[in-house]
């Protein structure tokens, strides 16, 4: 589950609505060229009538872009929280075959769970050896010699 969250901060995208400069300086300059003469052309298509258009084309442009992203935006939230819901109750229903069958069952395998293997002991255990012990001579470390036991 950490794993699927740390995968999933690292592919969220945060989608921000955005502005134009262009757009706010082509508006401030609009206003100034209207100030010349409100049907200003200046030959080969540069009128203020044109300008005008483009304006508002790139304007309504923007302005559908950013209703896109604030809809996507929605629909992330939503996703999200509808995956938190379908997780929730994914583990749920294991829990719930696991409560009802057992967590050895084969069922509980079949639902998705883990199988899990117990840990057997057997009657003898092997004692654990001693570490060797050290003895210093002249600052240096050696280890000792321990005596071989029979039984």
């Amino acid at each position: 589950m950490l794993r699927e969250i740390r995968i999933r901060k690292a592919f969220t995208m945060v989608l921000q609505t955005r502005g134009s400069s262009a757009l706010s300086k082509a508006q401030r300059r609009l206003a100034l060229l209207k100030s010349l003469d409100i049907n200003l052309d200046l030959g080969s298509g540069l009128t203020v009538a044109a300008y005008t258009n483009l304006i508002e084309e790139n304007r309504a442009t923007l302005e559908a872009y950013n209703t896109l992203l604030s809809n996507a935006e929605e629909y992330r939230q939503r996703l999200n929280q509808m995956d938190a819901a379908l997780s929730a109750m994914s583990e749920r229903m294991l829990t719930g075959v696991a409560a009802k069958y057992g967590r050895t069952s084969v069922e509980y395998t079949k639902a998705g769970g883990s199988a899990r293997k117990r840990k057997r002991s057997t009657g003898s255990t092997v004692p654990a050896a001693e570490p060797p012990q050290r003895t210093s001579t002249n600052g240096f470390y050696t280890e000792a010699k321990q005596p071989v036991t029979t039984n």
